[in-house]
């Protein structure tokens, strides 16, 4: 079963692109602390909560970067929306063997973090499975090193 590979490379997709930053971004630069959680139905078993580090630039605030896992080339984002206290936008990924993963994102916001939960599909379905959620949450820890 290869789904290990796929739900990592979604970790790491929903990236958001160019898209036009707020008047006054409210999360703050520095070093994140972000917990990443996949949850597929009917899946037996549930992949485990990631938890990474991460250093959120000014740039990465204002272009939406933040609120992803990682940059990924292979992910389109539209519909970038930040205000005072949340986000929200559209991502379309592509994956190995043709595959696509599209959905919706969207949460809240603070100066010290973020709560997000992207729903989504794949598209083909995946070995019996074509929907799922996951959860990212930060907590600034600093100033990046």
């Amino acid at each position: 079963m290869r789904i290990a590979p796929a739900f990592s490379l979604f970790a790491l997709a929903a990236l958001p692109a160019a898209a036009q930053p707020p008047a006054q971004p409210v999360v703050q630069p520095g070093l994140y602390s972000i917990s990443a959680q996949i949850v597929i139905p009917g899946l037996p078993l549930q992949m485990p909560v990631m938890t990474f580090r991460r250093c959120l630039t000014p740039q990465d605030i204002a272009d939406g970067q933040a609120y992803a896992s990682s940059p990924n080339k292979d992910c389109a984002i539209d519909q970038l929306s930040q205000s005072a206290d949340g986000v929200s936008y559209d991502f379309n990924c592509a994956m190995e063997g043709g595959q696509r993963v599209i959905g919706r994102a969207s949460g809240t916001t603070h100066a010290t973090g973020y709560d997000i939960k992207m729903d989504g599909r794949f598209v083909p379905g995946m070995q019996g499975m074509s929907q799922f959620s996951q959860k990212l949450s930060a907590t600034r820890l600093g100033d990046c090193q």
